[in-house]
């Protein structure tokens, strides 16, 4: 077979390989985060996050549309286990492509060549098919896999282009010849089509760029640097022209031809496409006919790239048929700018800008902010009409109750006719977002005047008959950002984001630019009555205040907090070296190098990392790893000693840095051989890799592992890979002695010096002793090949050698990869979402919050069709009007929710956020007479605490009155406060509190009081009047206002009031205490109750809470909106507390139901109650669903096969694990307090056998010794026991491994080091369930090693306890001076063993 074949055999085996892999190993089903919802979008061809992946969505419903709705995940995964091959066979086809052009310098292809050559793209393609972050990607339903299947694509055919262009130039003839160019074209469209997937492909272009740049230019710095400024010139055409300006003049012209010529709808849009294709047409024309071969391409090239990127027209178009997943509407042109420019993310700074702690200026002066605010919507839009009719006094209420819940309100003016008033609506304009609100809003308007007709009244809502079908711009009115101070901004700021700042400073070792204090705070001037000029001034004469002795103790406190307070954030703006010490620290070694040394140096664990600011995770947490004690001890702490829960971690993978070293060493052999060729591999390598570290700016912990994200950067590193294997090919033909002495010298001369120098500096020797050992084995390797090439230099033997030594890194990858990436097995995402929906009743409101509770519910929702009837609402996304829009709508078997808001009111733009001012005022009932009422009460305490025996007694007799007069006023007072609904004191009350204490009334009961009692009795029963009434004054009756009333408020515009800090006119509300009516009837029919919770005492037929925090968001007013027309009709749940925002304090009216938490009318208090009868009927698959029309379905919990042998449960997967796991603790517990032991065992059994800790199947979290403990209260000691101790031997393990560090990392693991004792002692204690305290805790004095441990062992005997216990005793001898605040404080080490151990005495 000639060379083209073999290569094309090969290449198709690898791909087979790959496919293999991939398909035997991808999930069957929907993974976490934002899987769900791409599979989803895929599959019913909705709209899923911004900017959208319409190319993919299109192939997903392709790979899906024939398949049963269960399968619709596995065929959407396929699809990326797939895309990842056919990107490994590219790669394969680039990386001999690329080793051939190497090798034919030297003349034609031999056979040992050739050999070399597919051994190096076969070793280089499948070292990359086992790579972590790769194969990550490649079985699950995300874009990243055909994302790198598009840049391998682009790649191999700008390397196919070069290939044919050389052919083609050396013909004498080739006007029949196919022109190259053709790759140009295709490589174009491929980019266009990529758009559609995701954007990390448009890194290739500099890469592409260059290729060409080789091949038609001979090299000069001048044209060298041209050709770069091309290629970024380029990429940014298609990133910030093609992509947002071509929508955004077709927007223009959209809303030239609507607003302005008052044409139809897409009028516009048609135009500008009519006219686009003419442009390109007529460009195609005029260069062919004129021979401008260069421009016609070029023209070309743009209408492919085109021509591909219109995928996004599917994204207007399926927007505009409303689906139920309709992520941010872009159904207009306008609303798809926003869509693409990702604005909902938000912006950062690149190039310039500020530090987290930068101020900005303060006033709202033109020149100090930014450009004004903008956003074009398509509506349709309503016009009131004015009113010349009147109404009596009586009637306006009627009319207000009737609007209220359009949240519309009138204006009224008094007639020349006493007691008739004119009206007017405040709002005059309404406007839709299209025409299925417009006509419900209509509907509801004719319903209130029939309403109101009825009553004999006159129509309120009258509008012009012409609909208005116009853009406007929603944002109108805005004001922009405030701008930095010039002076406090930098170049190419890393340290940006407010309130990061603790974490940029941990990374960044901020100490401060003192030459660049920041300006000192108005308020804080003004408080201190100075005018210090800098906040360190500030500082400083804040903390004198708080150590100064002679200031009162409550004072110093106050200036203490206030001091903390200002310098949290820093006092100086950070110094330049500091922002780059983050940006190589942080962005590049942990951000980008850590994930790169994870693929080709081996991984600690799976566990998210934070690094520095991830306390004992420095060092236990998402490190990389090299697999060398001698290299990773140094970092990492000892290796020898690692306990079960590091080792048997499915992430824990040792490749000994044998990928990276053959990578090297194709890196600096393709460098030296094909400079040119190693620049082209290496833009892409920096480009798809730093250059996005650079770009994207990350933020200190980012909510998971980013590693995905540069795979096309380890991509191109694999080519170095393969190329490792032609160098030691190349190696074994060509060098001699001197050759290998002189890398010797170099490489290890180099690795040595740096050692010194890193031993020298005392900043570790990781580097040092890493390249230290990979020059030792690369010496190894090519001396091994200089041998056999001196030896045997035709023989097959020199391409089958280095071949052979190559396996062994694929091999060594698939080994360690194959566990944490084989995800065949499983189903937890699915399952988890599908607990989640059972935990709630028939047609729910369901409240989320993140990604992984949100995506796989709408999945298995959407796609699989489970449990429809529960509305999934995402409390992040309610923050968004497009998501309150879709909540209004049915969907499958959900009612709408009753969010009763018009959208104008929460339109984007509109009460983004609404500050919660409230005040005495607007809190308690008749204020001033409260104020005066405890000013009376204070005055009499004072009094009475004055009185002595010589007192005078018509003095005692006032005292006595006013003690009567105040008891009366609060048992007044008593009474109001029942009545929640008015917002004043009772006239009754009013009047008592109006009452002189000298009405004959009080002075009849002082006189008898004083006549029957003795003086002693008297100032007793004075003294417990006024206590009584103490309590009923200072608990003075609060206003409250319906969630109705509220919304009623937030949507007025006349509240709102001007704000410096944002420099427009913000919503606001001046209360904060709410009501909610329980409609018991309907909770009854509903069974959100039954019976026997009316007879409850928690039982409330009304809900009072606070509204926490000062300020709410839209999902907060989405959540208002709803509760105000809640009816009690549909149980409303929350799948976490915290999820509740500003309604947080509604918590103490929640109980768990499974996996969420459920709104009812009895007051649990603190964090709820639970309802155990369903947890078990759910854990035991026999609760009974009661659904419409007396159906009944019975559900239960589903475990996603995490028994299963085998089967991965990562990190991501242990977060949801641990909720579950915690509800089966509570459970449990409650189930023991009611005494019901045997089911409080099966949840245990339950909880163990499907979730078993054995070999860290299911990772064992500090819950599981809880859960264990319950095992020996419920009684049954034989399970405690087994279970125990297998518990136990993993903390004896963990504490182990802590006393074998050096000081160094022992101090970064202190608190993991008190967890684990603890954790050991709660299985102790719980194993002597029913013992003595005292006789528990006797020190075991038989013990070889001394006191080192307790008799009474329980659980831990026949375990290494005592063993283990002597040696952190040592740890506690040798650090106890140092670290008594940490062995003394029972929240982080049992004090027991601290007192057993004698402080440190013995």
């Amino acid at each position: 077979m000639n060379y083209k074949k073999l290569n094309n055999i090969t290449g198709w085996i690898v791909f087979a390989i790959a496919t293999f892999v991939y398909l035997s190993t991808m999930e069957q089903t929907t993974s976490l985060w934002d899987c769900g919802e791409y599979i989803t979008t895929a599959n019913k061809l909705e709209v899923g996050h911004p900017p959208g992946a319409p190319f993919f969505m299109m192939l997903g419903r392709l790979f899906s549309a024939f398949a049963s709705p269960e399968n619709a995940a596995m065929m959407i995964n396929s699809m990326s286990a797939l895309s990842s091959s056919f990107s490994i066979l590219f790669l394969f086809w680039s990386i001999t492509m690329l080793a051939k052009k190497m090798a034919t310098l030297n003349g034609d292809l031999d056979k040992n060549a050739s050999i070399a050559i597919l051994g190096a793209g076969a070793i280089g393609a499948l070292s990359y098919t086992f790579t972590d972050s790769f194969w990550f990607s490649a079985v699950e339903g995300e874009v990243y896999a055909m994302s790198s299947f598009f840049t391998a694509i682009v790649f191999w055919a700008i390397l196919k282009w070069d290939v044919e262009d050389d052919h083609y130039t050396s013909l004498e003839d080739n006007t029949a010849a196919t022109h190259p160019n053709r790759w140009i074209l295709f490589i174009c469209y491929m980019i266009g089509l990529s758009i559609g997937v995701h954007l990390l492909n448009l890194l290739a272009i500099p890469a592409i760029v260059f290729v060409v740049y080789f091949k038609k230019y001979q090299f000069k710095w001048k044209s060298f640097f041209i050709a770069g400024a091309m290629s970024l010139l380029i990429l940014g055409l298609i990133q910030s022209v093609i992509i947002p300006t071509t929508v955004s003049v077709a927007d223009f012209f959209e809303r030239l031809f609507t607003n302005s010529f008052g044409l139809p709808f897409n009028s516009g849009a048609f135009f500008f496409l009519a006219i686009l294709i003419m442009l390109i047409y007529a460009g195609l024309a005029w260069t062919s006919k004129n021979g401008k071969t260069l421009a016609n391409t070029a023209i070309l090239s743009i209408a492919l790239v085109l021509m591909g990127y219109s995928s996004f027209v599917m994204i207007l178009v399926r927007s505009n048929a409303n689906p139920p997943l309709d992520e941010n509407n872009p159904e207009t042109l306008s609303q798809l700018h926003s869509y693409l420019k990702r604005e909902q993310y938000g912006s950062w700074p690149i190039l310039s800008g500020q530090y987290w702690n930068s101020p900005a200026y303060s006033d709202c002066k033109e020149e100090h902010l930014g450009p004004d605010k903008s956003g074009f919507m398509k509506v349709f839009s309503l016009t009131a009409k004015a009113s010349a009719q009147e109404v009596t006094s009586s009637d306006t209420s009627a009319i207000r109750n009737l609007i209220l819940p359009l949240n519309l309100h009138i204006r009224y003016f008094k007639s020349k006719e006493k007691n008739k008033f004119r009206f007017s609506l405040i709002e005059k304009e309404f406007s839709f977002t299209n025409e299925w609100g417009l006509n419900e809003f209509k509907q509801q308007c004719d319903t209130i005047n029939k309403k109101l007709s009825r009553l004999q009244l006159p129509s309120v809502l009258n509008f012009d008959s012409k609909i208005k079908k116009e853009y406007i711009n929603n944002l109108k009115g805005k004001r922009g950002d405030k701008k930095y101070l010039a002076e406090y901004t930098t170049l190419l700021p890393r340290m940006y984001r407010q309130g990061e700042g603790s974490k940029y400073k941990v990374w960044s070792g901020y100490q401060g630019n003192t030459n660049k204090p920041l300006p000192a705070l108005g308020q804080i001037n003004k408080m201190l009555q100075q005018s210090y000029t800098d906040r360190s001034q500030q500082y400083q004469a804040l903390m004198n205040y708080a150590n100064n002795a002679g200031v009162p103790d409550n004072n110093r406190k106050y200036f203490r907090e206030i001091a903390t307070d200002i310098s949290k954030d820093g006092l100086f703006l950070p110094s330049f070296s500091e922002n780059f010490q983050f940006m190589f620290q942080y962005q590049m070694s942990w951000m980008y190098w850590r994930y790169f040394m994870w693929n080709f140096s081996g991984r600690q664990n799976d566990i998210q990392g934070y690094g520095l600011t991830g306390g004992a995770g420095k060092i236990l947490e998402g490190n990389w790893l090299s697999g060398l004690d001698f290299i990773d001890d140094a970092r990492l702490g000892p290796q020898e000693t690692l306990s079960d829960d590091i080792k048997l971690n499915k992430g824990y993978n040792r490749y000994y840095m044998l990928p990276l070293i053959l990578g090297l060493l194709g890196l600096i052999f393709h460098l030296l051989k094909s400079p040119k060729g190693w620049f082209v591999v290496f833009l892409l390598f920096f480009l798809t890799g730093a250059a996005i570290v650079i770009y994207l700016n990350q933020k200190p912990a980012e909510p998971r592992e980013r590693d995905y994200a540069y795979a096309a950067s380890f991509y191109a590193f694999s080519i170095w890979i393969g190329l490792g294997i032609w160098a030691l090919f190349d190696f074994a033909r060509n060098a001699n002695i001197n050759q290998l002495k002189k890398v010797a010298a170099y490489a290890g001369g180099g690795s040595l010096a740096i050692l010194v120098i890193q031993s020298l500096s005392g900043n570790g020797t990781t580097l040092g002793i890493s390249l230290t050992y990979i020059t030792a084995v690369s010496l190894m390797l090519l001396t091994l090949m200089y041998f056999l090439g001196n030896k045997f230099k035709t023989s097959i033997l020199v391409p089958i050698v280095p071949i052979i030594l190559g396996v062994f890194v694929p091999s060594t990858l698939a080994y360690n990869n194959w566990d944490d990436h084989n995800r065949s097995n499983r189903s937890t995402a699915r399952d988890f979402a599908a607990n989640y929906l059972n935990s709630c009743d028939y047609n729910a409101i369901l409240f989320t919050n993140g990604d992984n509770d949100t995506f796989p519910l709408w999945y298995i929702q959407e796609v699989e069709g489970v449990r429809t009837d529960v509305r999934v609402a995402n409390m992040s996304l309610l923050s968004t009007d497009w998501h309150i829009n879709q909540m209004k709508k049915r969907a499958y078997e959900s009612d709408p929710l009753p969010i009763k808001m018009r959208e104008s009111v929460y339109r984007s733009g509109s009460r983004d956020y609404v500050l919660v001012s409230s005040n005495d005022n607007t809190k308690f009932k008749a204020n001033s007479q409260r104020v005066k009422v405890q000013d009376k009460l204070s005055k009499l305490k004072a009094s009475l605490s004055q009185i002595t025996s010589t007192t005078n007694s018509s003095e005692v007799l006032k005292l006595v009155q006013q003690s009567y007069w105040l008891s009366d006023v609060a048992l007044a007072l008593k009474q109001d406060d029942k009545n929640y609904k008015s917002k004043e004191l009772s006239k009754k009350t009013l009047a008592t509190i109006q009452t002189s204490f000298n009405d004959q009334t009080y002075v009849k009961k002082a006189k008898e009081l004083l006549s029957k009692a003795g003086s002693n009795n008297t100032f007793s029963q004075i003294n417990q009047l006024v206590s009584a009434s103490d309590k009923a004054i200072s608990s003075w009756p609060q206003k409250w206002y319906s969630a109705q009333e509220a919304i009623d408020f937030i949507s007025d515009d006349r509240n709102k009031k001007f704000q410096s800090f944002s420099c427009n006119k913000e919503s606001f509300l001046n209360f904060n205490n709410l009501y909610l009516e329980v409609n018991q009837e309907n909770a009854i029919k509903h069974k959100i109750i039954d019976t026997n919770d009316l007879k409850n005492p928690k039982y409330k037929s009304v809900l009072k809470w606070t509204l926490k925090g000062s300020m709410l968001y839209k999902a907060d007013l989405a959540v208002l909106s709803l509760l105000a027309n809640y009816q009690w009709d549909r149980p409303i749940y929350f799948a976490s507390v915290m999820g509740m925002q500003a309604n947080r304090r509604l918590q103490k009216y929640m109980y768990s139901e499974g996996l969420t938490y459920k709104l009812s009318p009895v007051e649990y208090g603190g964090s709820g109650g639970n309802n155990i009868d369903k947890m078990v009927q759910l854990l035991r698959g026999e609760y009974i669903l009661n659904k419409k029309e007396g159906l009944k379905d019975t559900v239960g919990f589903i475990w996603g096969n995490m028994k299963g042998e085998g089967v991965l449960v990562d990190y991501y997967t242990m977060r949801m694990v641990q909720n579950l796991r915690l509800q089966m603790m509570k459970l449990s517990d409650q189930l023991i307090a009611e005494n019901r032991y045997d089911e409080a065992v099966e949840v245990l059994d339950l909880c163990f056998e499907e979730m078993p800790v054995e070999n860290e199947q299911v990772p064992a979290d500090d819950i599981c010794y809880y859960l264990c403990s319950n095992y020996f209260e419920a009684g049954d000691t034989l399970k405690g026991n087994k279970t125990g101790k297998i518990l136990a031997d993993l903390q004896l393990q963990r504490l182990k491994y802590f006393a074998s560090m050096d000081k160094k990392h022992l101090n970064y693991v202190w608190n993991e080091l008190g967890k684990a004792l603890f954790n050991v002692e709660m299985l102790r204690e719980a194993s002597l369930e029913g013992m003595d305290r005292n006789q528990m805790f006797e020190p075991d004095n038989n013990n070889e090693n001394g006191l080192v441990s307790f008799a009474n062992k329980g659980v831990l005997k026949g375990t290494s306890y005592d063993e283990t216990c002597a040696l952190v005793k040592e740890i506690f001898i040798n650090n106890y001076r140092e670290k008594s605040a940490f062995f003394g404080n029972q929240q982080k080490f049992p004090v027991y063993y601290t007192q057993l151990w004698g402080g440190g005495a013995n």
